[in-house]
Parts: structure tokens; sequence; C-alpha cells
């Protein structure tokens, strides 16, 4: 029995440092202790004996529903482009389509942008073991337009599914915007158009739209030998025609949120997330529920938001359906129109 325990423990490590990332080298900084990254100030992220309380006393207040499957949403338009015919400073109409999870096809000004773009069955490295879907994508993978920006929020495997990645870089050849330590990674899996950034660097996608890197509150690692070796982040997409949009990424509650309204509000939409917030003792320190979203709503002084992060993979406590009723219970308790921050079914779109 030994025997066998052991060699289990070793075939768990090896497979543990097989699917390990490259380790970020570069400058200490605020943020990045010369090995790894941290949000300062931050609570830090449960550790093993965390998970292993939690997996041990799961409190599921709605099971999740057999796999689902609905219809698939009416295929996006190629481009969408600015009004000419409209005067002032904002003169285009912003697209969005939420595709799953926190897959979010934008479309403004001529440009197509995907975010965290996960089409595969499992977050797992494995695909018999691992959170499955509940529901197939919205929009099939064929009727993805030309996408010409891929944002990466982080590494996780639910964020940074490479398969799909693999796919668009092929297909489409897209520039792709990733954090600090991520484009090793990908330049492995022979992706190229890759520029890394840090948190409050910036960097032009064409003559009308700039990309800024602004914090996040997480944590980042794809096996066991590389936790907090590569850097999380959100983005804020400023366009001279359609104004800033905000992709939050995956993070729980912090000053940050503050500081981005500050330099950036008012923003014209905010993508944010929604779930996998339950039980909120564990997962608070990297993920917000809906009441913090609603305040996130506030904090970057969001003139539209859309939810993520919801209603496809089962990660936490929460049910399907619970992050998108408790978003509308927090709405009515802060007298915040419902209209202002919408929970998009997969494959929905909605111009704003």
């Amino acid at each position: 029995m030994l025997v066998l325990v052991v060699v289990f423990v070793l075939v768990a490590l090896l497979i543990g440092y097989l699917i390990s990332a490259p380790k970020y080298t570069g400058p200490v900084s605020d943020h990045f202790n010369g090995k790894t990254f941290f949000t300062p100030g931050a609570p830090q992220p449960r550790g093993l004996m965390d998970v292993i309380k939690w997996q041990l006393n799961h409190d599921i207040s709605e099971p999740w529903p057999p796999f689902h499957t609905e219809a698939a949403g009416a295929k996006p338009a190629d481009r969408v482009a600015v009004d000419s015919t409209r005067k002032g400073p904002v003169r285009g109409p912003v697209r969005v389509t939420y595709v799953n999870h926190s897959t979010v096809l934008l479309q403004f000004d001529g440009l197509n942008i995907l975010t965290d773009p996960i089409y595969e069955n499992r977050v797992s490295p494995f695909s018999f073991i691992g959170p499955a879907r509940n529901s197939p994508p919205g929009i099939r993978f064929d009727d993805l337009p030309h996408i010409d920006v891929l944002l990466l929020s982080h590494n996780h495997w639910d964020h940074l599914e490479i398969g799909t990645v693999k796919k668009l870089a092929a297909r489409d050849k897209p520039l792709i915007y990733c954090p600090l330590g991520i484009k090793a990674f990908l330049e492995g899996e022979g992706i190229t158009n890759i520029t890394e950034l840090d948190w409050r660097q910036s960097a032009p996608i064409n003559a009308q739209t700039t990309l800024h890197c602004v914090p996040a509150q997480h944590f980042s690692g794809r096996g066991m030998f590389d936790r907090d070796a590569t850097l999380w982040a959100g983005y804020v997409l400023d366009n001279k025609a359609v104004g800033k949009i905000y992709f939050a990424g995956d993070s729980g509650y912090g000053p940050h949120f503050k500081a981005i309204g500050q330099q950036f509000g008012p923003l014209r939409l905010a993508l944010i997330p929604i779930g996998a917030y339950k039980p909120n003792w564990f997962m608070s320190p990297v993920h917000i529920g809906p009441p913090e979203a609603v305040q996130v709503h506030q904090d970057v002084q969001s003139q539209q938001s859309v939810a993520i992060h919801f209603g496809t993979f089962p990660l936490a406590d929460d049910g399907e359906g619970e992050p998108v009723t408790d978003l509308a219970r927090a709405l009515a308790t802060n007298g915040i129109d419902p209209a202002r921050f919408r929970a998009l079914k997969n494959g929905e779109s909605v111009n704003f």
C-alpha cells in the first residue's frame, strides 16, 4: 500500500510539473518580489488546507441542472462601423455578444475583440476530469467573425484555454495582449503576435484605439509549481470614436476599482464578473459576487455594465442561475436600473 501511495504522489508531482507554465523573470516592482506576483494590500488567496476544507464541506444551495442545449445565437456581423453621420465625441455603437463564461465579443469602430476565449468542454488540463461546461458556447466557433485582438486576463484554465487560442491564432492571426509572463507560454505553443503588459502600461492597437493594462486582485498558475509566477490583469480599451470599455478579468474586491474609475471614468461599458463567489470565506479574496459587482459598477463609473464569469462552468458553490438572481437583488437594493447592468444569455447580442 505504501508503495502505491508513493507512486501516486510521484505521478501527481510529475503531472503538476509538466502542466506548470514558464515563470516570469524581471525587475522587482510594487507587485512583483522577484519570484512571484501579488496584489499590494490584498488578502492572500486560500491555500491547500483551505481547499481541502471547502471540498469536504460543500454547501451548494442551488445544484446545477444537467447539461442542457439551447439554440446558438445568430451569427455576429462581420464588422460594426462608426456612424460617420453622427456628430459629437461618441459616434459609434458598441456591440456586445456574450459567448460564455468570460468570453465576450466586442465590436466597435471596425474592430473585433475577443476576451478570454474558451470553446473546450472542460476547464482542465485533462479531457476526462475537471469542471465541465453545463451548456454549449452561445456562438458557434465557425460563426465568429475575423478576430483582430485577443485579450487574455491571466493564465487560469478557464481564462486561457490554449486549444481555443491556438485555433484562433491559426485562423485569424490576431494581435494578442497578455499580462507579464504569459508570452513565454504562448510562444512555446507556437503562437506569435503577442504583446506583454505590466499594470499601468499601455499599447496602441491602432491609430484610434489604445489599450491600458490595469490592476486586478487575483492569482495565477496552471500547475503545481507556477503559483503566482505570472501576472493577472484587467484592461481598459480607449477608442476615440466610442469611448472607454473596461474588461475586469477575474478579481476580488479592492481599492483598485475606484482607482480605475478615477483615472478612466466615466466608462461607456464595463464587463464585470458576477459568478463563482460561494462560499464567501473562500472565494472573496479572488472573486467578487453580485453585491460587490454592483459596487464595482459604481466604483469604475460605468454607464453600462454587462455580467461575465457565470452560468457556464460549476467552479464554486453558487448555482447556475444564482448569480443572475443575486445581481437583480443587489441592483434593486442599490436603486440601480437593471437595464444598466445586464446579464446576457449565452449567444445574446446587444448594441449600446
